[in-house]
């Protein structure tokens, strides 16, 4: 089965990934690099204004501050310094491909003369619909969050604070966002997570780990698995945390462990 990632050059998720299928035997033939498309700063302050009011610069620089001190060690190459994905693929001479897009007719075209298989999301931004049809059997992703519940982002975080299910999701991708066929959930039990940090960790450690065996089993089988669709009403979009909630999710959760 050809399988590709798409990541970008400085992912770690990606290189995360990778290392979770090369430790089951399954090396990706493929790891597409998409360019990040960055807008200007003040645009980005602009848009940040506007969504939380006057506070949101101050809170974002708190909630950056607070994040590095949680943060966990990033992991190492041989060498000791960070592994990204394009180290990774060069660590273990798997082909790189650098594509400016995920959308433009040339580089649609140049994914098509891939003939890929699989394609699992693996750190890249939103998919559109025509590179979903290019994998003969679709595109996974690894959601961190329990579906169709919590779609969106911090859905660990909003899970918690709601003392909802935590866990992931394993899921083929479609063009809405995480409303695609469900594949399974990976509960995470909430026992021990003192921290928000420790709280992405384990639901994250999970999910590329039930990502990892779901490859696994298709390589074997060189079948897709069984799905369950989803109802776009059964779920909720949820957004970025605001830090305010963040640090009082913190304080719940140092007091519950």
């Amino acid at each position: 089965m050809r399988i590709a990632l798409l990541t970008h050059r400085h992912s770690r998720k990606g290189a995360v990934v990778a290392s979770a299928l090369a430790a089951r035997g399954i090396g990706p033939a493929l790891i597409v690099c998409e360019q990040p498309q960055i807008a200007p700063a003040t645009a980005r302050l602009r848009a940040l204004i506007l969504e939380r009011g006057a506070r949101a610069l101050t809170d974002k620089l708190l909630s950056r501050l607070g994040a590095s001190s949680r943060a966990e060690p990033p992991q190492s190459s041989a060498s000791g310094s960070m592994l990204d994905a394009a180290g990774w693929a060069e660590q273990h001479a798997i082909a790189l491909l650098d594509l400016p897009d995920l959308i433009s007719a040339a580089s649609l075209d140049r994914l098509r003369s891939e003939a890929i298989d699989l394609m699992i999301h693996a750190g890249a931004g939103i998919l559109r619909a025509p590179l979903l049809g290019i994998p003969r059997l679709g595109v996974l992703n690894a959601h961190m969050g329990v579906l169709p519940r919590y779609r969106g982002m911090n859905v660990a975080e909003w899970a918690a604070w709601e003392k909802g299910p935590l866990g992931a999701t394993l899921h083929w991708i479609d063009p809405g966002i995480d409303t695609g066929r469900i594949i399974r959930i990976v509960p995470v039990a909430r026992q021990g997570i003192s921290t928000i940090a420790a709280l992405r960790k384990a639901v994250d450690e999970a999910q590329t780990a039930a990502l990892a065996d779901l490859v696994a089993q298709m390589v074997a089988s060189d079948q897709a698995p069984s799905v369950e669709p989803q109802r776009r009403e059964d779920g909720r979009q949820y957004f970025t945390m605001h830090p305010q909630i963040a640090r009082l999710l913190e304080q719940r959760l140092a007091q519950s462990a």
